[in-house]
């Protein structure tokens, strides 16, 4: 005989029975799995600083790293003042910036904690 149950394994926060495909806890919303064992929180989006200095260096003009960054009224001022040539001079200046930048420091401020939950 076949058993119908899913498998599940217990919380390492709350403790409660959760599902083995769930990547957090439904009750405390914990990380599981893998995401818990490496210590990543699976609502947080972390950006890459590389690409963010590219993205100054060759679409600074548009405000494509802002947009990356989530700076979005930001990126739209670069992108309606783009024809003056001005932000693609102050998304140079950015570049270097973010060159300049701790990866720590560019961690903590353009790392966002997502406050959607898909089910």
């Amino acid at each position: 005989m076949k058993s119908s149950a899913r498998p599940c394994s217990q919380c390492t926060e709350c403790s409660q029975k959760t599902d083995l495909n769930l990547v957090t806890c439904p009750q405390c919303h914990a990380a599981q799995g893998l995401e818990a064992l490496a210590g990543i929180d699976p609502s947080i989006h972390i950006k890459n600083q590389k690409l963010a200095i590219w993205f100054s260096f060759i679409f600074g003009g548009l405000g494509l790293h802002k947009f990356y960054l989530g700076q979005y009224l930001k990126g739209c001022l670069y992108l309606m003042f783009s024809w003056t040539l001005v932000p693609m001079f102050v998304g140079w200046i950015d570049a270097f910036r973010t060159m300049k930048m701790s990866p720590f420091n560019f961690e903590q401020r353009y790392s966002r904690r997502v406050t959607q939950r898909y089910l």
